[in-house]
Order: C-alpha cells, then sequence, then structure tokens
C-alpha cells in the first residue's frame, strides 16, 4: 500500500511541474548553409555613377563674407558640383561559387564658382566691403579593386558573396584661384594621394523572385601611400610651399540597391540602381605660408550619390 502511495505522489509531482513549465513552443529548423553548383562564366558590367565629394572642415569652406548690417560673418561652402563618373567590371567565375573580379571607379570635373569674400586689408571693419573672389576645384578619382570573392547560400531566398583582395587608389585636387578680385595674383594648389592596400567586404542580397533582388553592400580597406601637396600662392608667400609624406589612409564604402535580372538564351543581364558611399580617411593634406606663419589643413576626401548600370554574364 505505501508503494502505491509513493508512486501516486511521483505521477501527481511530475504532472504538477509540467502543468507550472507549460508546453513547449514550435521550433525553428534552421535552413541549409551551401555553396552554388559549380560552374563556369565571364561578366562584364559598367554603371553610371552621379557623385559629389565631400570634405572636412578645412577643406570644406573658402573665406567668409561680412554682412555689416546683422554684424554676422558667413563662410563659403566649397563644395564641388554633382558630377559623372564610371565604373567598369570584370569577373571570371569558376568552381562551386568562386570568382575572380576586377572593377574601376573613375571621376574627374572641375566646378567654377565666384564668392565674395572679407577684405582683410580694411582697417575700418564697419564699411569693410567684400570683394570678389574666383575659385576653380577640380577632384579626380580613381579607384581600382582585385578580389576574390566565395558565394553562400543561407536558404533559398539570402545569399552572401565573402571577399578579399586588394585596391588602388589615387585622389587628386587642383585648386586654381584669384584672391580679391586683383589681376596677376592668381595662386593654384595641388594635391595627391597614391595608395595601395587589402580590402575586404561582403555583399548581401535577397531575392524576391522573378528576377528581383534587393541587396546591402559593405567594404574597407587600409591604403598605403604617399601625400604630397604643392601650394603657388603668390600674393601670400611670393613663391611655392609644397611638402610630401608617408600616409597610412583607411577606407570604408557601402551600397544598397536593387536589382532585376532577365534570362537569355547566351546569358543573364540584369539592371542594377541604388547609392553608394565611400570616405578616404584624412586623404588629403596642405600646406601654407600665411604671412610668415606656417600652417597645415588635412581632410577626409568622401563620394555620394546614385548609379545605375547594367551587367552581363555568360555561362562558357
Amino acid at each position: 500500500m505505501s508503494k502505491l502511495k509513493t508512486t501516486a505522489l511521483a505521477v501527481l509531482a511530475f504532472s504538477s511541474s509540467a502543468v507550472f513549465a507549460g508546453t513547449m513552443g514550435p521550433v525553428c529548423t534552421p535552413g541549409n548553409v551551401t555553396v552554388p553548383c559549380e560552374r563556369t562564366a565571364w561578366d562584364f558590367g559598367v554603371q553610371a555613377l552621379y557623385l559629389r565629394p565631400a570634405y572636412d572642415a578645412d577643406f570644406g569652406y573658402h573665406g567668409y563674407r561680412f554682412d555689416s548690417v546683422s554684424n554676422n560673418y558667413r563662410f563659403n561652402e566649397n563644395q564641388p558640383d554633382w558630377n559623372w563618373g564610371f565604373k567598369l567590371e570584370g569577373s571570371y567565375h569558376f568552381s562551386t561559387g568562386n570568382d575572380l573580379d576586377i572593377n574601376w571607379y573613375h571621376l574627374s570635373h572641375t566646378t567654377d564658382k565666384n564668392y565674395n569674400v572679407f577684405n582683410p586689408f580694411d582697417t575700418d571693419i564697419t564699411v569693410a566691403a567684400n570683394i570678389p573672389y574666383h575659385v576653380s576645384w577640380e577632384p579626380k578619382w580613381d579607384a581600382v579593386n582585385v578580389e576574390f570573392g566565395q558565394w553562400v547560400d543561407f536558404g533559398e531566398f539570402k545569399n552572401i558573396r565573402f571577399h578579399g583582395g586588394v585596391q588602388y587608389a589615387r585622389i587628386e585636387h587642383s585648386i586654381n584661384f584669384n584672391p580679391f578680385g586683383f589681376v596677376g595674383l592668381n595662386g593654384n594648389v595641388d594635391t595627391k594621394f597614391n595608395g595601395f592596400g587589402p580590402r575586404v567586404g561582403a555583399d548581401m542580397s535577397y531575392d524576391w523572385g522573378n528576377g528581383f533582388a534587393m541587396y546591402a553592400n559593405g567594404a574597407t580597406a587600409i591604403l598605403v601611400g604617399n601625400s604630397t601637396f604643392n601650394n603657388n600662392n603668390i600674393f601670400f608667400t611670393g613663391g611655392t610651399v609644397h611638402g610630401s609624406k608617408s600616409s597610412i589612409v583607411p577606407e570604408v564604402e557601402a551600397k544598397i540597391g536593387a536589382t532585376y535580372t532577365y534570362a537569355m538564351a547566351q546569358g543573364d543581364l540584369s539592371l542594377d540602381a541604388g547609392w553608394m558611399w565611400v570616405n578616404y580617411f584624412n586623404a588629403q593634406h596642405v600646406g601654407s605660408v600665411v604671412l610668415g606663419i606656417p600652417t597645415t589643413h588635412e581632410s577626409d576626401f568622401g563620394l555620394q550619390g546614385p548609379y545605375v548600370g547594367l551587367k552581363w554574364v555568360g555561362t562558357v
């Protein structure tokens, strides 16, 4: 009889604990992580870029103007206009989701702007005049990436291309200016950075079906190179100020966009559109001597804007 009671109490205790613990919820089964089937293919692509550069405050302003009515100063923004560039790309696809990709970005454009700047030689600030000041600003950017990639499929709709490789980048600026409207006192500043280093990134894509997909890509690089400048400012220095230094420049970039792929008899044709951001940290520097006082300035070089392109992938 005592054994029967003991057994009953044990069953009651177990059932009570089950009641308090509750029932188990649904169990999620993770999807398969696979690589694409083996194939060999080539692809070629071109993109039209519509970008605008951006700078730190050291490079982002050019003089200031004075409002005698409000007794306020306002700095003039020194930013180039939006302009077209391009990206050319070619890839070789092999094995199970591997590829070797080479791409080239290019941008070059001249912006002419006229400012009104405060006359620093007017001894009476209450009647100081703003004098015309002309600036011609030409940024040039080239970046060549060589990447080895591996596609990985995370289930039916998601895939990521992991890639690593190297980047070569060249960033140049040619700035010509006519200070204070005085004839014969034109000056110019030329800056240049050339760098090379490792680069890694990931391209994440979600397939909606029927050829449509959306993506978010990111990459970063560390470039080692040489940064130089020549500052020919006749008005203040009477000559040329120049310098050179070794530089380590980190670079980050990101893209978001969407694609539509149309399957053809001789391959696939993809339409690609999105927005990109690129920034090179402390990529440009310049020195000057103003009234005998040496100064140096340093700035990031950034780019951002939309793009649209076509890519053809053909199986060998």
